[in-house]
């Protein structure tokens, strides 16, 4: 008995961390919804100011769980410019959140999102050394957790309630005033982005298939073991 209280206890809560999804997980071609998709900004559209900023869509609409990589290969003309980057929301437009990386040599960053329920607010911010050339920014988003912001040197946001945000569209800039220097003058700024629905993988779902069983025959088990020791006390109660 002991033991498959144990064995039902392991499987109860194995499932609860499990439930966290990671991009790995979405590599199973039995995933339907999995979506894997590259975009490629060049640098000229760095070049505004975000008064002036397009809106683009991208080719696929990414929504349940997803994780995103920015990759800055940008090479920045003018000490005062920025690369930045909003990702907005497909059912709530002005939503968005926004990662910006300033230029060398103090390589600033900063991430903030704006909420119909705060507005624009910065949420994390470093004057320097805030990111590395070659070492992408990572994004992960789940209902669950939330957003985790990784800036490639080390984790600087972690399970940001924005829920739920399914990735549309995208802008950039990086000019503070329209009379600037350009911010960039050459490179490549790339997005990539892996998504799926957690619960469409089949083997998501079998850590609870095997709970709900073991959990049943504990059930079982237990009525049994009452049933028998009521049927074998009652008569004794009923000599006395």
């Amino acid at each position: 008995m002991k033991y498959l209280l144990v064995i039902f206890l392991a499987f109860t809560i194995v499932p609860a961390f499990g439930q966290q999804p990671m991009i790995g997980d979405y590599l199973d071609s039995t995933n339907p919804s999995l979506i894997i998709h590259q975009t490629e900004i060049p640098y000229s559209e760095f070049n505004k100011v975000k008064g002036d900023v397009m809106i683009v869509d991208f080719e696929n609409i990414h929504t349940g769980s997803w994780q995103a990589e920015f990759h800055n290969d940008l090479l920045y003309g003018n000490p005062d410019g920025d690369a930045a980057i909003r990702i907005y929301d497909s059912d709530i437009p002005e939503k968005f959140f926004e990662i910006g990386m300033g230029s060398h040599p103090r390589y600033s960053y900063w991430i903030a999102a704006d909420v119909p329920e705060t507005g624009y607010v910065l949420l994390y911010s470093a004057y320097e050394n805030g990111w590395v050339s070659g070492k992408p920014t990572k994004i992960t988003y789940s209902e669950q957790a939330g957003l985790t912001v990784d800036n490639g040197l080390r984790t600087v946001l972690s399970n940001l309630d924005i829920s739920p945000f399914t990735i549309k569209s995208y802008s950039v800039h990086g000019m503070k005033g329209s009379t600037d220097p350009p911010a960039v003058t050459h490179g490549v700024f790339t997005v990539n982005i892996m998504s799926a629905n957690y619960g469409e993988n089949p083997i998501a779902i079998f850590p609870f298939v095997v709970t709900g069983i073991i959990g049943a025959g504990v059930i079982i088990l237990i009525f049994s073991k009452t049933v028998s020791y009521t049927h074998l006390t009652l008569p004794t109660i009923l000599l006395v």
